[in-house]
């Protein structure tokens, strides 16, 4: 067998069970694993020799939900995050103008404001765009992808008026019942959908830009959720074409946003979920929003929100409106990964795909998305459904301020409870929901494991009992998601015959301290055997 590369002196975590010395790689797979006597006595002539000098090698990292054409969208986006302010944000747009040189008439989009970090802690307003600019069509999105707010000049251009309503969504009105410009959920969706769409070669310079930056955090598979049942043809055949042009280096889970049942059914009529697949690029499941974000109050609960009387959130469907969309996925073999934040949000979910599952049993391995306000009781009807979830650790550092005060301490105490679903047989993946929260793996396994923020707060961990070991939470970025996307016999753990993907690390994720996990820099990451990024 001919070994076209061999890493030898390291200390190689298989995720298998066992640690060895060196690996050899042949073609795009892994051809040997050992000793380093083992593998320099197999190695050829022309063999690449790479020695760890003890470095640590973890199978490729995979980000189990996240939105990559999105985050290499933002590159072109007004970076918000961080904004304290209103008027920074004004301030901000009207920059961005200025230094890009948009034309009259040009959108102006910017992404991640955070109104929890305001002093007023309220939504901008239409007349605050119109700061920035009355000539330009201007939306701004909250960190979480779930509220927007857009200027007059925007509304106008989309004809939102007094009298639109969109179904699943909500427009905010003043007293009069004028739109003030704030746009939550599918409303935010449906506006979006008006705004002039990337062509096919932004889209391919996109991905190529995102997979890049991916690449260097040590990631080597994503899933991600770009394309809707409505509108996929033009973002598949962007992955497909980069795909057939060696052009796309990491590998692609595609998740299909559905939208309501009519939409569903055309898609898989159309046979929208067939077609070109190979290693590099895979359609994946649909996925479903069924409720909002806890930071922006839309998330979906079975009690009112502790600072909000009277709110529950927003349920983007009816309960007979997503038995039927589960239905039709899973009748046509298809997972679905379902958005659920809030707990009623969770238990929509859990009742749909029970439903289905007890009309037709398959092991389709349905997953819940965030699943982050829930109980025991909702964890072991997951148990015995086999419904998987799929857990942002990023989001612990940046929510723990809020939970409790947004739902009090009863359910705060039973939040992101990734050690509890652990216990109860729960299967997890990883993700950072990107660009919510940094794609970066090591963070997310550092959130994991510490519960605490960038700064160790608060000390000792949020809600400590919930803590992962730290190959648990290697787990939720290996062996997890290749669980969830039904190849775990090609990828997750390294083993002879899978897919040559691998990261080497600068330190041992498994010897230094925990809280040291978030300084560990990625060297090298191998995909499908081709040294795609090195430091």
């Amino acid at each position: 067998m001919h070994y076209s590369y061999a890493f030898i002196n390291g200390r190689i975590h298989t995720m298998e069970g066992f640690t060895v010395e060196a690996a050899a790689v042949s073609g795009d797979r892994i051809g040997a694993l050992g000793s380093t006597e083992d593998i320099l006595a197999l190695s050829h002539q022309d063999t690449i020799m790479i020695d760890l000098k003890g470095k640590c090698v973890l199978p490729g990292f995979i980000d189990s939900h996240m939105h990559l054409i999105l985050k290499g969208l933002t590159y072109d986006k007004i970076n918000l995050k961080g904004l304290d302010s209103i008027d920074k944000i004004i301030s901000a747009g009207k920059e961005f103008i200025e230094k890009e040189h948009k034309a009259e008439g040009e959108w102006i989009i910017g992404h991640g404001f955070d109104q929890n970090l305001f002093d007023h802690k309220t939504f901008p307003l239409k007349e605050d765009l119109d700061r920035i600019s009355d000539k330009h069509p201007v939306l701004i999105d909250r960190i979480c992808g779930h509220v927007g707010t857009a200027n007059s000049f925007a509304l106008e251009l989309a004809g939102i008026t007094k009298d639109t309503y969109i179904e699943g969504g909500m427009i905010d009105r003043d007293c009069r019942g004028n739109p003030t410009g704030v746009l939550r959920e599918t409303a935010l969706e449906w506006f979006k959908s008006r705004i002039p769409k990337p062509d096919a070669e932004k889209l391919k310079d996109v991905i190529k830009r995102a997979s890049k930056e991916a690449l260097e955090l040590g990631l080597t598979s994503i899933h991600t959720n770009d394309a809707d049942v409505g509108d996929y043809v033009r973002y598949f055949e962007a992955y497909r074409s980069l795909a057939r042009e060696g052009e796309l280096k990491v590998r692609i889970f595609e998740e299909v946003q559905g939208t309501r049942p009519e939409k569903l059914k055309q898609f898989f009529k159309a046979g929208g979920h067939k077609g070109y697949e190979d290693d590099y690029f895979k359609i994946g499941n649909i996925k479903l929003f069924l409720d909002g974000s806890l930071g922006a109050r839309t998330a979906a609960m079975r009690q009112e929100y502790s600072d909000d009387p009277g709110n529950k959130g927003i349920l983007v469907y009816n309960q007979e409106d997503i038995d039927e969309l589960v239905e039709i996925a899973h009748k046509a073999g298809m997972q679905v990964a379902c958005h659920a934040i809030g707990d009623k949000a969770v238990e929509q979910c859990i009742d749909a795909v029970g439903k289905a599952a007890a009309g037709e049993p398959k092991e389709l391995r349905h997953r819940i998305v965030h699943c982050q306000i829930a109980d025991i009781g909702l964890f072991e009807r997951m148990k015995q459904l086999g419904i998987a979830a799929d857990i942002q650790p990023p989001f612990v550092a940046s929510d723990y301020p809020m939970v409790e005060e947004r739902v009090g301490k009863e359910k705060a105490d039973k939040s992101y409870a990734w050690k509890t679903m652990l216990v109860c047989g729960i299967h997890l993946g990883g993700g950072s929901d990107c660009p919510v929260e940094s794609h970066d793996p090591l963070w997310g396994i550092y959130c994991a494991v510490t519960r605490t923020d960038e700064k160790g707060k608060p000390q000792g961990g949020w809600l400590p009992g919930e803590k992962l070991s730290v190959e648990e939470a290697v787990k939720l970025y290996t062996v997890g998601p290749a669980y969830l996307s039904f190849e775990e016999d090609k990828k997750g753990s390294l083993k002879v015959g899978k897919l040559a993907d691998m990261v080497v690390l600068s330190e041992d994720v498994f010897e230094v301290k925990p809280e040291d996990i978030k300084y560990i820099k990625v060297l090298m990451t191998m995909v499908g055997g081709k040294l795609e990024y090195v430091r």
